[in-house]
Parts: structure tokens; C-alpha cells; sequence
């Protein structure tokens, strides 16, 4: 497997990448990673998912970026891996990591309650940092109509259990489990993540808050993790260091400029410039310094995604005056004294807004640095849904009982801290920077993942025909579109960076981003799997970042992480937890496997054992019950998208433990569909048995307006590949058989089935484009081929314009060039079904392509509205 770094992204720091393999290729999780010279590179290797037979499926691999080279490549040996390359010294609740530079006692338990994530850190034998540990700011409201009270609480949290998840070669990973309000009603958990690696003074913390509060009164006000440092000498000799766009903000504590006695501005210049020290300090200096205020806190706050301001104050009594401003700031801070200190920053800073990098305590040999994911400087984030009613009927909402439930979901973030010897230039604050909001990501080409299947079936480019090249336009117009839509409409902050807006409003030039369940997505009908295979098409960087953030973003906010909702998530709507509707589709595995097993994301890795028995959870859920005919209420399950979901779940279960009971549930399943007189054409919905996964069938159900929603949520990406992990051929069967049904006449749908299935709608064609092309490449038939690609272009116009994805301009109403644009008609269920199942078709029927194009595609032009 030959690996690369993507262009676009830094090639320095320590990456993790997965690597994949067909059945039987690798026996057992020992590789080696050479460059083109057949130089061995460092490498720390670990299975991820296996095949039936225990072969591995999917690995990690951690390895130094900066050695990376064009063209290095991944082979399985059968040589064992070296022994670990960061020390390990276990107590009986700490051990103490050493990676060689670094070294710090960590917590490690089962049954802890410590308060502090990491203590006694020191670098090259010099004391850096008394502990490390998280930090939160509840505020409690009690909301009359004369009368708001709000009171904030403080909390360091609590360490319950910490696990050495991960130890080798290159990389220690420890992950962190407590309460951020312990002894409240609420316990607002968290998980942390903390990885360091060998030979490298730099930690990364991914940083996972649980909402387990009441909407109506526990509001975040803060959440950060907080370094105690240790800083040598006086408040003359401290630095603070903010990176701006086009500059660096940089200040000391106690600025040396005195009137008397005089100290001109070539003193002020030297102290900048890190070359006064308190053994070289005159006496001068000295002597104004007993009287020169000292700024004890800064704190840089990112209000919007369009502007930051940095803040300090003398006291926690004092005001806070407003030192700079800017835009966006790439969200990167450096403290130091002395003896060195430390550069700290966090991840999409501007784009997960309102985030803040503190100092505090600057007069203070222990000083603190925090990293607030959420700045206590902003107004605290309500968690309460936008009304007190639902409207199904007009807003498209789910049913009448309001269930916008909060409980349960999270969020997640991510920081990194590089501990430095000496004063930081702008250079490296930069490099660090760009390690930090643009890390390295190793991948193969397109053509690997597709010689192995990487996440089932899709196509490679067809450009030598011209329909080939115009479906390509088409593609990367779609995605361009979402893309600047993302900066054009402001569609970041903490909670909902990674997602997009649902339906377009053309009269209001704007996404209906007010009305109900036309607001935010939540991963309806599977834009996920759309980015995530054209990645995969396409092998780009500005693909891999959105797709990125969309998982993130979905496998948190949309998705229940406990509860009596666990593993379900909340369809789309203003607010991402809003909708009545709790399905298992929003939070299937499936979502996030790509992101999981192409980096070896741990917190991904839980996020789908959350959801892995999502059956359950909707098996009590009130919404899928259904009457039998003899009275008793039973839980149901359509074949799609409810147990295709679930068969997401227990397929990504299965292959990363082989545990056969989801196995069993799977073949289950099948065998009950397979019973049934018309496949995945009858039904759809069966009563349903949790407790082993039997779809009880029950007869045809008429009008029903599910058949469309049995594809359109990743069910034939999901059986597809489910059929290839499990060697059964029954559900390729039953995938051909529905997509020679799906487009039949009325008339001929009712012969077949005797009657049976005679008004049901069969919505959406294009929806099915990817089932009747697998259907066509399975039977050979030439017709239902060229059908196919009908069906899905014929679509194109009254849903994307007569251009096909190409936006048109305006502002206020009027035609012009500028950033806001539109394609009146769109909307994301059709664009992420439209472009899927586009790539679908590329890997079954390519030759069926007119080869004299169909689409056509005119140059961008402005719209006067």
C-alpha cells in the first residue's frame, strides 16, 4: 500500500493512518512502513476491523510525518514490532509516561477521583508545568417575567477512571473519563483523550463534553483545560504572545516604560526582544518596576467566525480593557518566562466559535494558561429549543409531541501544547500553527481504495468521454457549491460547525434556516457518504476537510451518547437535537466509519459503540410501535432506513470484534426479508424483535411513503458491503431484484404481485439509480442501463438548474458578483442522493454513459432577482 501525505496539509508532527486490506492479505498487525529508497521509517502498527476469518480488514499506523516521502509504502512482515519507545512506570492509580523529552505523571485506574489529568511535567529535566486539568463554568437560570436571576458555578473537574488506551513504539494515548460538575444534579461528563510521542515535547488533548443538564435552567458558560506552568523570574521577564493574521500580538506583563525613573523605548525593545533578564535588569528597572502595573490576565476571545478581540485586566476586580482586535485568528498562544514556557492552540478555532486563549495569574511562578473551547467571556450557550410547540404539518417538523431533548448529546474539540526552551519566534508560532489546524493526513491514491473496496462500491473519474468529463464538472460543482456556502453563510460555532442547511428559501435568497425541519441537516439522507466517497474518487484535501468536519460534527451534536435515546439521533431541524423525531439513521456507524478507520480516531471508535445497539433504544421509542391485529403493541422496524441502520451498526461491530451475536442479528434480518414474497419490495415495515433481530413480516403495506426512504439513507452502500464482509450473496439477490422492480409501470408491479402492491409510490427514481445500476450490471441488462442514466440526468434540471449546480450571483436582490450565491431549487437531500448514487453509477454501468454527454453545462452567470 503506497501512502502520501495530502497536499494541502503539514507534513511535520506525528500522524495516525489506516491502511486497507482484502481478506486473507494479513494474517497478523505487524507492517513496516519504507521510503522509495527502502529506508525502514518509525512505525506503530494496531488492528482495527478484521474479516470473518480473523484476517485484518483495516489497520492504524502511526508514524512521523515529516519522514514521509512520495511514494513510501505499507507492507505487512512478519518481523514482531520493537519494544515501546516511551517509558512506562506504573504506580498503583498513576504511571509516569516518558517519551524522552517529556515526562509527566498521569492518573490510571478504574476507580479514580483525582483532579488532574496530568501533573510533574517537565521537559529535558526542567519543570514545565505543575498539572494540567479540565475546567467548567455552569450557569444556572431562574427566569420569571420581571426577573432574571443567573448565578455561575466554577468547577475543576473530576478524574473517575483513566485507561492507558494505546502504548508503543512512537505513541501513548491515555483516555479520561469524569464529571465536569461533580456533586451537582447534573453531572456534565467529559471524555479526554491525551496522546504524546516519542522523542516529541508536544501533547495533543481531544476534549469530548456530554450535555446530561435541563435545558430550561443549566446553560455552558465556559469549558477549557487549564495548565498550571512554572515561570522563572519576574513579571518584566514573562511574554505573552497572541498569533494574529498578519502579525503577532506580544506583550509583557509588566511593561518597562517608566517616566521615572526614564526608561526609553531601546529598554522596551530588549525586553521584547527576550534579552533582559532579572540578572541583567538595571537598577532602574528595578526600581520603576515596584510601581508599573502588571496585567495579571489576557484573554483572547473569538466572538464570531468574523472577529476576535484580545482583553486584559490588572485583577479579577478590575475591568478588562480591549488591547487588539481582528478578523479570524488562527487560534495560537505562547506564554513563556525566563526558562522557557509553552505554545498552545486549538483546533478550527474560528470555525467552532466562541473559543478563548487565556493567561491568568501572570504575577505568579505558577501561571495558568487555559484553553477554553468555550470562552466564559460570551454569553452562556442555551441549550432550550427555539419554540414551545411543534408544527408538523406546516414546517415540516416530526409529530405533534414536542421532544427536543438536549440529554445525552456532546461535543467535541481538540488542542495541542508544545513546550519551548526559549522565546518563540513568529516563525515557529506559525509552524506550530499549521501543524495544529492543518495536521497531516496519510492516504493512499483513489485507485488503491478502489482495487480493495475500501467502503464498498463507487466509481473512479471516466473523464475520456465527454458525459464522463461533464458528470466530473458536475461533481466538483456540487461539492464548490457546499463549500462556499459554508463561508457564505456563516455555518460554524461550536455546535454546528460540520454541518449544512437543508432546504434553500429562493424568495428570501437564504436557507430556511427558521423553518422547522427544513433547517439544519443532521445527515438526512446521507451527505456523509456523499463527501466521504467522492474523497475517496477524488483523493482531494478540500474534500477530505469538509467530510471531516461533517463527521465530527454528526458523530456529536446529531447523536445520542446516553440515555434512553442512546444511539439514536435527532432528525433534522433549527436546533440539531430539536425534531421529535429520534431515528437510528442520524447516528448509524456508518457516518463516522470513514473518518475512523482512514485516521484511527479513538473517539470515533466510541462514538460507534454508542450506537451499536440503537435497536433497542428505538424499540422503546413510542414513535416505532405499531398495533398487531389482535391489540398488542409491539415495536416495528421498516426495512430501511430503520434495520438498514441497525445492520450498519452490527456490521462495523462485527468486523472490529467479531462478535457473532451482531453477526446473528444480521443474517437474521436477512433470512426474514429473503422469506418474504417480494424481497426488499415487500413490506416495508415488519414488527420487529430486539432481543435477536427478527423482522416479523406482516403483509404489504399500501400508500405507505417509506419505499423511497428504504434507499435513500445509505441502504444499498451499506448492504453492499455487508454482503461482501459476510460472503452472503442474499442480499445482492435481493438488491437486484429490487432495482428491476423499482422502475416497472404501475400495471406491471400490480401483475407481478397479484394485486398486492398496486398503489404504493415508488418516489424519487432517482433515489433508486444506484440499486437499478447494480441491478443492470448484474443481469446484463443494456436497457434498464441506459434507463438508469436517464433517470438520474433527467433529474438534473428542475432540481439544480438547467446548468447543473452552477450557483448565480446576487446581493440584496440584485444581480452582481460577490460571495452570495444561489441555485434557487436545491436542496441538500437531493444534491447528496443526486452525487452518491452518481458514483454508484460510475462503478456499475460506466459503458452506458451517452457517450455524446447529456447534461449542459453553461458558464456561471449573475440572476436578477
Amino acid at each position: 500500500m503506497k501512502v502520501h501525505c495530502l497536499q494541502g496539509r503539514t507534513a511535520s508532527g506525528f500522524v495516525t493512518f489506516g491502511g486497507v486490506w482484502e481478506k486473507g492479505e494479513v494474517p497478523a498487525a505487524s507492517f513496516q512502513l519504507t521510503a522509495p529508497d527502502g529506508k525502514p521509517l518509525p512505525l506503530q502498527s494496531k488492528p482495527m476491523a478484521f474479516w470473518p476469518d480473523g484476517s485484518i480488514k483495516w489497520s492504524a499506523h502511526t508514524t512521523d510525518a515529516a519522514l514521509m516521502k512520495e511514494g513510501a509504502e505499507l507492507l505487512p512482515t512478519l518481523k514482531e514490532q520493537p519494544d515501546s519507545g516511551i517509558q512506562i512506570i506504573k504506580g498503583s492509580d498513576a504511571c509516569t509516561l516518558d517519551t524522552g523529552v517529556l515526562r509527566l505523571n498521569v492518573p490510571l485506574g478504574e476507580t479514580l477521583r483525582c483532579d488532574f489529568l496530568a501533573q510533574d511535567i517537565s521537559v529535558s529535566g526542567r519543570k514545565a508545568a505543575h498539572k494540567v486539568y479540565p475546567v467548567f463554568l455552569l450557569e444556572r437560570r431562574n427566569e420569571t417575567e420581571d426577573v432574571l436571576e443567573t448565578r455561575v458555578q466554577k468547577f475543576h473537574g473530576v478524574i473517575q477512571k483513566a485507561v492507558l488506551e494505546e502504548v508503543g513504539p512512537l505513541q501513548a494515548t491515555i483516555a479520561f473519563y469524569g464529571e465536569n460538575t461533580p456533586g451537582e444534579c447534573c453531572s456534565m461528563p467529559f471524555v479526554i483523550r491525551l496522546s504524546v510521542w516519542k522523542g516529541s515535547a508536544e501533547m495533543r488533548f481531544v476534549h469530548t463534553f456530554l450535555f446530561d443538564g435541563v435545558e430550561q435552567w443549566d446553560f455552558l458558560k465556559g469549558m477549557g483545560i487549564r495548565f498550571e506552568t512554572v515561570l522563572s523570574s519576574t513579571a518584566y521577564t514573562r511574554h505573552v504572545q497572541y498569533l494574529q493574521e498578519d502579525k503577532v500580538f506580544h506583550e509583557c506583563p509588566q511593561n518597562l516604560d517608566s517616566r521615572f525613573p526614564h526608561l526609553g523605548p531601546e529598554v522596551r525593545q530588549a525586553q521584547l526582544n527576550g534579552e533582559i533578564s532579572a540578572a541583567n535588569a538595571s537598577e532602574d528597572m528595578k526600581q520603576a518596576a515596584q510601581d508599573i502595573p502588571i496585567w495579571r490576565q489576557y484573554h483572547l476571545v473569538q466572538d464570531s467566525d468574523r472577529h476576535y478581540a484580545i482583553f486584559k485586566a490588572t485583577h479579577t476586580a478590575c475591568c478588562r480593557i480591549r488591547a487588539q482586535e481582528g478578523a479570524r485568528a488562527p487560534g495560537v498562544m505562547a506564554l513563556t518566562g525566563e526558562n522557557g514556557g509553552v505554545m498552545a492552540g486549538i483546533r478550527d478555532f474560528w470555525q467552532k466559535y466562541p473559543g478563548g486563549l487565556a493567561a491568568d495569574a501572570l504575577n505568579q511562578e505558577n501561571a495558568q494558561l487555559t484553553l477554553w473551547f468555550y470562552s466564559p467571556l460570551q454569553e452562556a450557550y442555551d441549550f432550550r429549543h427555539y419554540d414551545t410547540k411543534s408544527h408538523p404539518m406546516t414546517c415540516y417538523e416530526g409529530f405533534e409531541d414536542l421532544r427536543p431533548s438536549a440529554y445525552g448529546i456532546g461535543v467535541t474539540s481538540e488542542c495541542r501544547v508544545q513546550f519551548t526552551d526559549s522565546l518563540p519566534s513568529e516563525q515557529q508560532l506559525r509552524r506550530f500553527a499549521d501543524r495544529l489546524q492543518k495536521p497531516p493526513v496519510v492516504v493512499a491514491d483513489p485507485t488503491y481504495y478502489h482495487e480493495k473496496r475500501a467502503f464498498g462500491y463507487w466509481g473512479l473519474p471516466h473523464s475520456e468521454t465527454k458525459a464522463g468529463e461533464q458528470l466530473e464538472t458536475a461533481l466538483n460543482r456540487a461539492f464548490l457549491f457546499y463549500q462556499r456556502e459554508v463561508e457564505a453563510r456563516h455555518w460554524y460555532g461550536l455546535f454546528d460547525y460540520g454541518d449544512v442547511m437543508h432546504t434553500y428559501d429562493p424568495v428570501r435568497h437564504c436557507w430556511k434556516y427558521d423553518i422547522g425541519g427544513y433547517a439544519w441537516q443532521n445527515t438526512e439522507l446521507v451527505p456523509t457518504y456523499w463527501l466521504w466517497l467522492y474523497f475517496l474518487h477524488t483523493g482531494r484535501e478540500d474534500v477530505f476537510s469538509l467530510a471531516e468536519a461533517m463527521s465530527r460534527h454528526a458523530s456529536e451534536v446529531d447523536t445520542y451518547h446516553f440515555g434512553p435515546l442512546k444511539g439514536l439521533g435527532s432528525r433534522h431541524n433549527v436546533r440539531h437535537w430539536g425534531c421529535s423525531c429520534k431515528e437510528p439513521r442520524i447516528g448509524m456507524a456508518g457516518h463516522h466509519r470513514f473518518l475512523f478507520y482512514l485516521t484511527g480516531d479513538a473517539r470515533l471508535g466510541e462514538v460507534m459503540e454508542d450506537v451499536k445497539d440503537a435497536d433497542v433504544s428505538m424499540s422503546q421509542n413510542p414513535h416505532s410501535m405499531e398495533k398487531r391485529s389482535d391489540g398488542v403493541v409491539v415495536p416495528s422496524a421498516r426495512s430501511g432506513p430503520d434495520w438498514s441502520s441497525y445492520v450498519s451498526n452490527w456490521m462495523t461491530h462485527y468486523e472490529r470484534t467479531l462478535d457473532e451475536t451482531y453477526r446473528r442479528k444480521i443474517e437474521t434480518g436477512i433470512r426474514d426479508i429473503a422469506a418474504t414474497p417480494y424481497g426488499f419490495a415487500s413490506g416495508p415495515d415488519y414488527y420487529y424483535d430486539p432481543e435477536n433481530g427478527h423482522l416479523i413480516y406482516h403483509g404489504e403495506i399500501e400508500n405507505t411513503p417509506n419505499q423511497h426512504l428504504q434507499i435513500c439513507m445509505g441502504g444499498p452502500q451499506i448492504w453492499l458491503e455487508t454482503a461482501d464482509l459476510l460472503e452472503d450473496d442474499t442480499l445482492k439477490t435481493l438488491l437486484t431484484r429490487l432495482g428491476k422492480f423499482y422502475y416497472l409501470p404501475v400495471e406491471e408491479k400490480t401483475r407481478l404481485t397479484h394485486g398486492q402492491i398496486m398503489n404504493r409510490p415508488f418516489s424519487w427514481p432517482m433515489f433508486a439509480t444506484a440499486v437499478s445500476a447494480f441491478s443492470a450490471a448484474s443481469t446484463h441488462d443494456a436497457e434498464l442501463a441506459k434507463k438508469t442514466w436517464a433517470v438520474l440526468m433527467e433529474s438534473v434540471p428542475q432540481n439544480a438548474g438547467t446548468d447543473a449546480f452552477t450557483p448565480h450571483s446576487y446581493v440584496n436582490g440584485f444581480a452582481a458578483e460577490g460571495p452570495y450565491q444561489e441555485i434557487p431549487g436545491i436542496s441538500t437531500n437531493w444534491v447528496s442522493q443526486w452525487c452518491l448514487n452518481a458514483l454508484m453509477c460510475l462503478e456499475f454501468i460506466p459503458d452506458a454513459m451517452p457517450q455524446d454527454g447529456f447534461i449542459e453545462l453553461k458558464p456561471p452567470v449573475s440572476s436578477n432577482q
